[in-house]
């Protein structure tokens, strides 16, 4: 009994040391009973799922509060080593060393921790071994539903996944992770019988060297950082060759998902991309040098209008810049992991910058950001940010608002469509503005939402049964989003008058919201030549936080464009009085009070909404007849999907 007493004695020092911190702290010193978090009214359901292996680490109090003060908050004891329960933890600990404790225990799980009923002695004396698993059974307490509660979300996206993977050892603090892992699993055969252990054992394996380079300082799960590292290093046999090697790279990333201030979203183009900031100093990167410059494209200039735009703006930078730089670009790269080795290429290439044009390309941008840090590595996207390169996109809802006020005047049936492809934060809020535009001169106008599925090769027969269906609504003008991909998505883009499409005519274009990419090229390549761009922000210490551009209407990378041979006088100009109160800053598009579909305030009258809102967009504003469609986890989605859209489901 020698033995068992000394690491008794052992086990109640590091329990004392945890009560003491968390005393310090000012936090509660015992661990925590499911009694006194929820009660029984908030529990509408109850599910026995029998004898499992759960993780010790996922346990985290007492049923009731009966034996809460015996333990420490990790459930060291604490007690006397004269107790009579520190006689039992002693003959427990014994038996474990000498056969093993093969007697489960009895727990409840909620929100996916585990609550014990009848074993906290057993739970003790692994926790101390440092065993992983022990042996349950399991009631299961289902929270009531709330949409309102990320957390219980979270969790019923869990529910799903657990009744197909029976993994409980995984959680994410971020909605549609569980869908992402869900795909991630199919993708590698990790649901196959043969290969379900080869998950857990890998994770494990993460696990242990994530909490050896400080994990437990991150304020995210092992799980949220598992699912990261996959993204950017997809699995191959041998991962624990390199896996400490990646890790550390994508540390500071793991950083900034934790940090309570991902990025630093830059609205305007700031001094620095005017001016050097200091003359004739040589020795910063791309001073006084000739530029090669690399732009990726998921697709050709000849099928993709979003190309096409992008390729203006390439030739826009040579047409100012001359000799100073030179561009190249790399067309139908694919839009997954595949893309790093183009990236990989053009990087080992001696390109100085490499814009990666589509969002999809955004984990393999990181990748190549990570393993070459000498290259400007820039993705289009809205949405993420990551400290080793950055993002940048147009505030493209601001001319949105803008053809919506054409749309709502020039409609005499106040029936209005818009037909869009993804349901992406950046096209939510569109439509959402073009419908707050259209009700700004037009209290009655409507907005109603088709969705063209992207995916597929729909093709110009599926766009016009679409147009088809609003037309018979009453709809008298029509709205296309840009498309990505001229022959399986939308034709047109802009509003159009019905008419002309129904008799076949070729539609005129009525306005259309429009990008100036070569109007960012041209300033963000003229500061990184300058030398302003990585080296001067160190200098003024900003380089902990990841740089998002975001640049609207007065940075000029983005416009409206109209027809005016079709468009009155007195429309024109208040279209063109209200773009100047938008780039002056003296209107916000999303102004409150702003209503939801269900009369929802959700902007108070005399405020607008913030920048991050609009990013995560996921509602619609009252006066959009529609609804926002989810990606389902069991069928192939696009890529741009897959990382965006602001629904996910598991079924």
């Amino acid at each position: 009994m020698e033995l068992g007493r000394t690491n008794y004695e052992k086990a109640r020092k590091l329990g004392i040391k945890t009560v003491n911190h968390y005393k310090s702290n000012g936090w509660n010193t015992h661990v925590p009973s499911l009694d006194a978090i929820l009660s029984r009214e908030s529990i509408v359901s109850e599910v026995s799922l029998g004898l499992t292996e759960i993780p010790i680490k996922k346990i985290k109090g007492t049923r009731t509060n009966a034996r809460r003060s015996a333990f420490s908050p990790d459930f060291m004891p604490i007690l006397g080593p004269s107790t009579e329960f520190a006689a039992k933890w002693v003959y427990l600990y014994e038996a474990h060393i000498e056969e093993g404790i093969r007697e489960p225990i009895k727990v409840y799980e909620y929100l996916n921790w585990y609550y014990v009923e009848e074993g906290n002695k057993r739970v003790s004396v692994l926790s101390y071994s440092e065993a992983v698993l022990i042996s349950a059974y399991v009631t299961r307490l289902i929270p009531r539903y709330d949409k309102e509660d990320k957390t219980i979300v979270i969790y019923y996206e869990f529910l799903e996944f657990y009744k197909n993977h029976q993994i409980n050892y995984l959680w994410f603090t971020e909605v549609g992770s569980f869908v992402k892992m869900h795909k991630i699993i199919e993708k590698y055969g990790w649901h196959q019988e043969d290969k379900k252990g080869d998950l857990r054992s890998i994770y494990y394996q993460f696990k242990k060297l994530y909490k050896k380079l400080g994990g437990d300082q991150i304020p995210i799960t092992t799980g949220d950082a598992f699912l990261q590292y996959l993204d950017i290093y997809p699995y191959r046999d041998g991962i624990d060759e390199v896996l400490e090697e990646n890790l550390k790279s994508l540390w500071t990333e793991l950083e900034i998902i934790g940090s309570s201030n991902k990025y630093e979203l830059e609205l305007t183009p700031s001094e620095l991309e005017k001016k050097p900031l200091f003359f004739g100093l040589t020795n910063l990167p791309f001073a006084m040098k000739e530029v090669k410059i690399a732009f990726l494209h998921a697709k050709s200039k000849d099928s993709s209008a979003w190309t096409y735009g992008h390729e203006i703006g390439r030739h826009h930078l040579e047409n100012v810049m001359g000799d100073s730089v030179m561009t190249t670009c790399i067309n139908n790269v694919p839009e997954d992991e595949r893309a790093y080795d183009y990236l990989k290429e053009a990087a080992e290439g001696d390109y100085d910058i490499i814009f990666a044009t589509s969002p999809a390309f955004i984990h393999e941008t990181l990748k190549a950001s990570l393993a070459y840090e000498d290259v400007r590595f820039l993705n289009c996207s809205e949405s993420m940010s990551y400290r080793h390169f950055r993002t940048y996109f147009g505030r493209i809802f601001e001319p949105n608002f803008l053809v919506g006020m054409i749309a709502g005047a020039m409609s005499k049936t106040n029936q209005l469509g818009y037909v869009v492809t993804y349901p992406i934060p950046e096209v939510i809020s569109s439509i959402n503005a073009y419908a707050l535009g259209a009700r700004f001169l037009n209290p009655f106008a409507e907005v109603f939402v088709k969705w063209v599925d992207a995916t597929t090769a729909c093709g110009e027969d599926e766009c016009y049964r679409i147009d088809q269906q609003l037309m018979d609504m009453g709809v008298d003008i029509i709205c296309h989003q840009e498309s990505t991909d001229l022959k399986t998505s939308l034709k047109h883009s802009g509003i159009y008058f019905a008419d002309e499409l129904r008799n076949g005519q070729d539609p005129v274009c009525l306005a259309n919201p429009h990008w100036h990419w070569g109007v960012f090229y041209e300033k963000i390549v003229r500061n990184i030549m300058s030398g302003n761009y990585n080296k001067i922000s160190g200098l003024l210490g900003n380089n902990e936080r990841a740089i998002s551009y975001w640049w609207g209407m007065d940075a000029g990378v983005v416009d409206i464009m109209y027809s005016e041979s079709k468009l009155p006088e007195p429309l024109i100009n208040s279209v063109t009085f209200m773009k100047k109160m938008i780039v002056d800053g003296v209107h916000h598009p999303f102004t409150g009070p702003i209503y939801n579909q269900q009369q929802e305030l959700m902007v108070e009258a005399g405020t607008h909404i913030s920048n991050e809102a609009i990013l995560d967009m996921d509602w619609f504003v009252n006066g959009v007849k529609g609804s926002i469609p989810s990606i389902n986890a069991k069928e192939k989605n696009h890529k741009l999907l897959e990382l965006f859209s602001v629904k996910k489901k598991y079924g």
